[in-house]
This record gives structure tokens, sequence and C-alpha cells, in this order.
């Protein structure tokens, strides 16, 4: 398999009120171009600092992080017109329409007006909010909301989306459609990345999963090789049997 992301050696300390704390240990692995992967871990496991990282938000302390070619923290001019954020905390304008978000999200990416005019038009009737593009954001519900915040970070198509915390808070019958989305997009061959501690996402959706612990990496592969290697019913299951600990809304 092509990979798309390399990550290797990875470490991120932090310094705390004179203390130095290792927020990632020593990580390595690869993301296959094409592939929908996740990370899923407790609290305090480092996917975060990893998933900013990735993302050029933070710079690494050691090792080194390739994204479709680009070292992320000496390229991250090269890296970000090729990547899509989906934050856990939705970042749109609630005083602008959907239109408006989306247009300032071209805008901000240089998309041609007539190639964003198409964008905009297919997207949103993707999501199922064409007949609310006038309508201000302000007003829309969370699902409504989370479906627009998915199509403005791909609206100057992206090859790689980033998801943290996809589904959280949604109602079943939104997480169904984030889903499928998801899926869309990846047949459009796009690789996506998730952070999530919804175990049944990460078995449903996702081709590989990687568990972090204390910083470290634990296992990385497929679900359903996850569950045999652990000799569990469950990827909850083989959770709590690599990182000693419940599951946590």
């Amino acid at each position: 398999m092509e990979s798309i992301i390399e990550v290797r050696n990875l470490t991120k300390v932090f310094n705390s009120r004179g203390r130095k704390i290792t927020a990632v240990n020593d990580v390595s692995f690869d993301v296959n171009k094409g592939e929908i992967f996740s990370m899923i871990g407790p609290k305090g496991a480092g996917k975060s600092t990893i998933f900013a990282m990735m993302t050029t938000l933070i710079k690494p302390t050691s090792g080194s992080i390739k994204v479709a070619g680009f070292d992320a923290g000496n390229e991250d001019d090269r890296i970000r017109p090729i990547i899509g954020i989906v934050p856990q905390k939705l970042s749109l304008y609630p005083d602008l329409t959907a239109m408006e978000n989306l247009e300032l999200m071209g805008n901000l990416y240089d998309v041609p007006k007539k190639v964003m005019e198409e964008r905009i038009g297919y997207y949103l009737k993707l999501v199922n909010l064409e007949n609310h593009a006038d309508r201000f954001t302000g007003g829309f519900s969370g699902g409504m909301k989370q479906r627009l915040s998915v199509i403005s970070a791909v609206i100057h198509d992206p090859q790689i989306i980033f998801w943290d915390e996809p589904t959280t808070g949604l109602d079943p019958q939104t997480r169904q459609a984030i889903w499928k989305l998801a899926r869309k997009f990846n047949t459009e061959g796009k690789t996506l990345i998730f952070t999530t501690h919804y175990m049944d996402e990460a078995d449903k959706l996702c081709d590989r999963v990687a568990v972090m612990n204390t910083g470290k990496l634990m296992a990385l592969d497929t679900p359903l090789n996850l569950k045999k290697t652990s000799n569990s019913a469950s990827l909850e299951d083989v959770f709590i049997h690599l990182t000693g600990e419940e599951i946590r809304d």
C-alpha cells in the first residue's frame, strides 16, 4: 500500500509549570492512501496531540511527519492546501448564512468562483441543506451545523480529511448520516483520519485502528485483526485489554 502520511519516532514534550510532560512518546506509523484510519485511546493518550501535529497546528519536539511527501514543521504551507480539518468544536460563523460560510472557506483557499459555486451546490445537496442555503447558521440544529462544518472543510477538495470526534453528541440518525458522508468521500479517493471514543464507529467505519495510551502506540491493525489478536468479541474489549481503562464519553 502507498503511504500518504509517514510518522517516524514522533515525540512531543510540553512544559507545564516547570515540569516536562511527554504527551507523545516515540510513536511511528503510516496512514495508507485512500483508507479510513482512526486513533482511539483514553483521555491523555496523546491522540489529539498527534492529530494537531499532523495538521501542522503544533510542531514535534523530535521525530518527523511527512504528509503527501511534505515535511510537517518545515513545509506547512505545502500541507495546508491539501488537507481539510473538521474540528470537534465547530467553527462556523453564526451571523453568516450557510452559503456565506462556504463561500468564505472557498475564498480562503482561493477556489475559483465558478468551481466554488458548483461545489457549494453539490455539497449542500449531498448533505440535504440545499433548502437552507440562505439561513443564518446560528439557528441551525446541531446535526445541521455538523454537516455544514464537514462540507466547509472539503470545499477546496483536499486529499486528506481530518475529523476530530466527528459524531460526539449527535443523535443516532445524524451519526449514520455522517458515516455515510465519510464513506462517500472515501469512495472519491480521499483519505480520512479520525479521532473517536465510539468503538462501534472505529469498528464499522475504519479500515485500520491505532490504539493509543499514555503517549504510546499500543497496537495498530484492522478492527478484525485487533479482536482476533486480543481474543476479544468487540473493539471495546480490545480497548480495555490494551489500556486497562473503561470507555468514557
